[in-house]
């Protein structure tokens, strides 16, 4: 009996001695899957910071492309008519007012059919209105003087809009252009 228990016991060795092996050989690996674990999560990481810095710039540079994209209005000029379109010298004798400007070239700007709305306030910042029509700006609803729909192609665009109705006095007037 005492060899057959001396054999079992010897098995039974064995056997423990693989599972030490197979769990030391185990801890090798979740120590291996561990550090693997950690060098993904920093690579991902990176990524991800990588992401959001691309994301940024790229909505910075769609940004400036936006403001690039603005259409601006020059060489603005305001003439008083008399009732037959011709040029007045005297505010007193208007029966409507024309408001002359150049659109800019502007490569960035989508070309097409736009509105110009000019908004013109007489001497004591009063704004001259011929219709009840207003037009979104920046979220407000804004009236305006005077409308018309032009045909921009990215080139410099000539324009005139008129405005006919009452109040018109002599004075200094301002003159705001919306497209």
């Amino acid at each position: 009996k005492r060899s057959q228990h001396e054999k079992e016991l010897g098995t039974v060795r064995e056997v423990m001695r693989t599972y030490v092996q197979q769990k030391d050989s185990l801890k090798t690996l979740n120590q291996q899957i561990i550090s693997e674990n950690i060098g993904y999560r920093t690579v991902v990481s990176d990524q991800r910071r990588q992401i959001e810095a691309a994301v940024e710039k790229a909505d910075e540079l769609e940004s400036r492309v936006r403001q690039g994209a603005v259409i601006t209005a020059r060489d603005i000029r305001m003439v008083p008519l008399s009732s037959n379109d011709r040029e007045v010298s005297r505010a007193n004798r208007a029966a409507s007012l024309r408001v002359d400007f150049t659109l800019s070239a502007n490569q960035l700007a989508n070309p097409g059919s736009r509105n110009i709305y000019v908004r013109i306030e007489d001497p004591s910042g009063y704004l001259l209105t011929a219709s009840s029509g207003v037009f979104e700006y920046q979220g407000q609803r804004l009236p305006y003087s005077a409308v018309r729909e032009v045909d921009y192609q990215n080139q410099d665009l000539p324009v005139s809009v008129y405005y006919k109705g009452e109040g018109i006095t002599s004075g200094k007037y301002k003159v705001h252009i919306y497209m």
